[in-house]
């Protein structure tokens, strides 16, 4: 369970890196596409944000079995997130 809490504590401070990144490009530019962006990554946010708490609140009552899958699920979030941070900071 301490895995899934620390790669959901990692992708939110990814995203909120990246919410700075797309508010700046969005009041420079006023674009679109960037607004969708600051948007995602804030459902994103909030969703980890979430994730982190619960992991932390109600880790007695998440079974044995249900560990690996959810550890997956955050680690590809995670790698998902670290690719679009690598897209969006490279020039």
């Amino acid at each position: 369970m301490d895995l899934s809490m620390y790669t959901a504590i990692i992708s939110t401070i990814l995203l909120f890196g990246l919410i700075l990144i797309y508010g700046r490009i969005y009041r420079e530019t006023r674009a679109q596409f960037s607004l969708g962006l600051l948007v995602f990554a804030l459902i994103l946010f909030a969703q980890n944000l979430l994730a982190a708490y619960s992991f932390l609140t109600m880790s007695p009552f998440i079974g044995e079995p249900f560990l690996p899958y959810l550890l997956a699920v955050n680690t590809a979030q995670f790698l998902g997130i670290l690719v679009l941070l690598r897209t969006t900071l490279h020039q």
